[in-house]
């Protein structure tokens, strides 16, 4: 399962972004090598359509789970259609929400 969280820093011990699509990384998160790696979040600075960009990112990572506090309205629209579970993240670090999904411990949003 490949889970993808946006940041603000790089690392597991960074804190969730507040934005998705303007997000300055993403930590991606494989749960099958229990392994995470950071990717730049190249649409960041995008004057239209970082949000729609960001979910073809998603796409692309072959993402089940997306953890974030909030989502565009664009962005949940087009992630609605695809197969990718949305979870509202708490208050802490990218390595907590993670352990909290795992344990089930996470609000489902979609």
């Amino acid at each position: 399962m490949i889970i993808v969280i946006p940041t603000k820093e790089q690392g597991e011990k960074s804190f969730v972004s507040e934005q998705l699509g303007r997000a300055n990384y993403f930590y991606v998160y494989n749960t099958d090598k229990l392994s995470g790696e950071v990717i730049d979040n190249s649409y960041k600075n995008e004057r239209h359509g970082a949000g729609v960009k960001t979910v073809e990112f998603l796409l692309k990572q072959n993402t089940d789970i997306l953890i974030t506090p909030r989502i565009g309205e664009k962005s949940l629209e087009i992630l609605l259609e695809t197969k990718i579970k949305i979870y509202k993240s708490n208050a802490k670090i990218v390595k907590e929400n993670i352990n909290d999904f795992l344990n089930d411990e996470l609000e489902e949003l979609y």
